[in-house]
């Protein structure tokens, strides 16, 4: 594999274009940024360690003379891509409890006391027949 191909380059250079001008749009001098291209990257990662853990898996044996042979007939290709999908679904499988959706029962925002008069009046003339009305 030649590394430094058209859509290698193009690849590396159009992300490092993106992640500037992301960098230098950011009203707070990056703060909003770092943490975004870290949960772009958390992706990046899981793909690449899923790969090496499938090549580890079957160290023994020789992907390329397996896939040369299953490419013969279409079904052995066919057969071959949908197992090397299965693996690498299950693989990839492991990253998925790493995902972490914020719990609203147990954050409140600071600011939310503040407001509170005027979402119960809100709620009182746009909705008055609500069950939970008044807590």
């Amino acid at each position: 594999m030649k590394p430094f191909r058209f859509r290698n380059l193009f690849m590396v250079g159009g992300s490092l274009i993106v992640m500037l001008y992301l960098f230098i749009s950011d009203p707070n001098g990056g703060n909003l940024t770092i943490p975004f291209l870290a949960k772009l990257a958390t992706p990046v990662i899981a793909v690449f360690f899923a790969h090496l853990a499938r090549k580890a898996l079957f160290d023994y044996l020789d992907m390329g003379q397996l896939y040369r042979k299953a490419k013969e007939t279409a079904t052995g290709a066919g057969l071959a891509f949908v197992g090397l999908c299965i693996v690498i679904f299950g693989l990839l499988s492991l990253f998925g409890s790493q995902v972490y959706a914020q719990d609203v029962t147990t954050y409140i925002p600071a600011q939310a006391t503040q407001h509170l008069p005027i979402l119960r009046s809100e709620q009182q003339q746009l909705w008055s027949d609500h069950p939970k009305q008044g807590i």
